[in-house]
């Protein structure tokens, strides 16, 4: 699980496919398929999450 706090917000990012759907920049498929972020912070939040996942 994958998770980080900004300002008083809690988010938590089940997968790294997950995590990666919602730190996307945003599309319509992805609106469509239910996958993109819900606002503009939780898409902030997915990408500050995703710069600390360790390439393997």
């Amino acid at each position: 699980m994958y998770k980080t706090h900004l300002g008083h917000q809690s988010y938590d990012f089940k997968t790294l496919r997950n995590l990666m759907a919602k730190a996307s920049p945003p599309r319509s498929g992805d609106y469509l398929a239910g996958v993109a972020a819900g606002n503009n912070l939780e898409r902030v939040a997915a990408q500050w999450v995703l710069a600390d996942v360790p390439l393997k």
